[in-house]
């Protein structure tokens, strides 16, 4: 870890597909893990379009991570406690569109793993990282910090332009800013397009008055840090504002993140699953990551052009 700002590598991910994800019934934590970042991820990762494809393992949501703050509802409720987030960067929107349609293969996939899948998108500039000191930004497991993904609903009273603007000029710098803040990466969502049909088995639907308008990713090197944060001057002058502002903030915990694409390629994880990656990782296998056994494993035969498909 150091002081060195990365925000700079999220630039060419100008807008962004983010979707909030609940475990189907009758599979354990463990099970729905091993699936997600083995055969879902990789299955994801080789579909055309991404920038960026990260999937976030969380806990879910069970309170205690945000200090009171006047006027904010910051309780989560057990029907509104998810189990990760699946977040997908795009140069474009001829990206996220080509993507898109790509993507009618993972609705078979979906009922397997997932109850409920409600995906949110943000239009260009609107997904953006004000600061990022965590030197790996491709990570497969444990970041090694303390992490946090906070849905935001606005007042009721506020519109979105200035729910939009107080979040961009005031709430975002004044975090980014603070030196305990090692991340700090912020999502405007559109409206929930709710005229997508539910997969068999798998609600994309959300009621009104559960959707987010927002979403913001904030990093702690330890607990320490973060109490500290909340417990200072300059937050206590931010959320003196909050609740002119926003109505709701549900915090969740962060158990690990999986890089799936990056740069606009497929990751280690992204050709062979997490777990396999983890292995070459931990063991040194540089021969695994070499072009010719690459595309021996993606293509079936040697000299192919793996791990490229824009």
């Amino acid at each position: 870890m150091g002081a060195i700002d990365h925000s700079i590598r999220d630039r060419n991910g100008k807008l962004a597909f983010y979707v909030l994800l609940w475990r189907r019934r009758g599979i354990s934590l463990a099970l729905f893990d091993d699936y997600w970042k083995n055969v879902h991820g990789p299955v994801c990762a080789r579909l055309p379009g991404q920038e960026q494809y990260w999937q976030f393992h969380l806990d879910r949501g069970e309170g205690g991570l945000l200090p009171d703050i006047p006027g904010v509802d910051v309780d989560c409720p057990e029907e509104a406690r998810f189990d990760g987030i699946a977040e997908l960067s795009f140069a474009t929107e001829e990206d996220r569109a080509t993507w898109f349609k790509a993507a009618a293969i993972l609705m078979d996939d979906e009922h397997n793993l997932f109850r409920k899948a409600i995906g949110y998108t943000t239009s260009a500039g609107n997904s953006r990282t004000f600061v990022d000191c965590i030197e790996d930004g491709a990570p497969n497991g444990a970041v090694g910090v303390v992490k946090l993904h906070v849905m935001l609903r606005k007042a009721p009273r506020i519109d979105v332009p200035a729910f939009r603007a107080f979040l961009t000029e005031r709430l975002a710098p004044a975090m980014a800013g603070s030196e305990r803040v090692l991340k700090l990466r912020l999502h405007l969502f559109e409206e929930v397009d709710s005229s997508r049909p539910d997969a068999p088995g798998v609600v994309h639907r959300e009621a009104p008055d559960e959707q987010y308008q927002a979403a913001f990713e904030v990093a702690f090197g330890t607990r320490l840090d973060m109490e500290a944060f909340f417990a200072s001057d300059a937050f206590a002058r931010i959320a003196a504002e909050l609740g002119r502002h926003v109505s709701r903030m549900r915090p969740f915990l962060e158990r690990t993140a999986h890089t799936f694409v990056h740069g606009g390629r497929m990751t280690t994880s992204g050709q062979r699953g997490a777990m396999v990656a983890e292995l070459i990782e931990g063991i040194g296998a540089v021969n695994q990551l070499e072009d010719d056994v690459v595309d021996l494993m993606l293509t079936g035969r040697l000299g192919g052009s793996a791990g490229e498909w824009r």
